[in-house]
């Protein structure tokens, strides 16, 4: 396994890392493009395949299933869900073990795009070559992705295929993924894939993953932070709704402020959530933020935020505060909201 240091030498390099660059490069050596193909461990037991109402059989298709019906991946579009395997609604099981099958495409020795399915999804080619290599060390396939996706450039086709290799880093099980999606999110040249591997540490590599967005918190770009409090509020680990809190709270930036405010009312399940917002929406220093607290205090589950509106609407020594919070208690149309505007009119 490559170690979190290592990842990060590979990922800083200028050549692409061997031996698997090598085994690529070769098969792509062609004057026609075409996919090279290998298998990987997948994390946890959730699924990647598609949408689709039915299977196009003027395809090529290969690794059809039974049961795959309606989850054809097409290589050539960008059409990947992800569902939790539990879920009753849907038609595939994952393998034993959880298996993803990595497509890069290319030719002439340059890769041009990334896919990853689950391995048992089934997927139509477009008549195009599929050249599988096997026995792919996972920690040398994370490595040879991170070097992809660090060399992602501005033109459409560079950043297909950075979006691609972090989401197949993100999905494999080898503990080498974690540390390479948070050096790409800290430190690739492509501001939106350092905020896409910061989503996919949210989002996918559970407490490791926390653990890198914690530290990620350092950054002193204040777009990046903002995106941060998104993957904070993507993460299922417990302690990520306190550091959303925090971030509320403690960030320098009105912004960060806000955006965290927002996914903090999304979240909101405890009493001292929902006070977090309260707090802002009176004493925060900034009247945009306090605006943004009015917002997310719309947006508590359950109407709990609606007399908090209202003592806003009456009390808050801002006008500009008072008229947001009058405009989303009209927004809820919430009985005790229509009771108070009936206050109101009624003077």
């Amino acid at each position: 396994m490559l170690t979190p240091l290592l990842i990060a030498a590979v990922i800083a390099a200028d050549t692409p890392p061997e031996p698997l660059a090598t085994r690529v490069a070769t098969a792509l050596a062609g004057d026609s493009a075409s996919w090279v193909a290998w298998d990987v461990p997948a994390i946890g037991d959730e699924m990647a395949c598609c949408w689709s109402s039915s299977k196009n059989r003027s395809k090529s298709l290969v690794r059809l299933t039974s049961d795959a019906g309606s989850t054809t991946c097409s290589l050539g579009r960008d059409n990947v869900s992800m569902w939790n395997s539990r879920d009753n609604n849907k038609t595939l099981a994952p393998q034993s073990p959880n298996t993803i099958t990595v497509y890069v495409r290319g030719q002439g020795r340059e890769v041009d795009l990334v896919r990853a399915y689950s391995a048992q999804c089934s997927v139509a080619t477009e008549g195009e070559a599929v050249h599988r290599i096997e026995s792919v060390n996972p920690g040398q396939s994370v490595a040879f992705l991170s070097w992809l996706a660090k060399r992602a450039e501005a033109a459409r086709a560079s950043r297909r295929r950075s979006d691609g290799a972090l989401t197949a880093i993100a999905l494999h099980a080898d503990d080498s993924a974690t540390p390479a999606l948070e050096a790409l999110a800290s430190g690739s040249p492509s501001r939106e894939s350092r905020k896409n591997a910061a989503f996919r540490l949210g989002n996918t590599r559970g407490q490791p993953g926390y653990q890198a967005l914690v530290r990620l918190r350092a950054s002193s770009d204040v777009d990046f932070r903002e995106q941060l409090t998104f993957a904070f509020s993507q993460s299922p680990v417990p302690e990520a709704s306190s550091s959303l809190v925090d971030m509320a709270r403690t960030d320098p930036s009105p912004r960060v402020r806000g955006q965290a405010l927002f996914w903090v009312a999304q979240k909101a399940q405890k009493k001292t959530d929902a006070d977090v917002i309260r707090t802002a929406a009176v004493d925060d220093p900034d009247e945009d933020v306090k605006k943004k607290a009015v917002f997310a205090l719309s947006q508590i589950p359950g109407g709990e935020g609606v007399p908090d509106l209202i003592r806003v609407a009456r009390e808050n020594k801002s006008h500009e505060v008072r008229k947001q919070a009058m405009f989303w208690l009209g927004q809820s149309k919430d009985p005790r909201a229509l009771a108070f505007f009936e206050t109101i009119l009624s003077r």
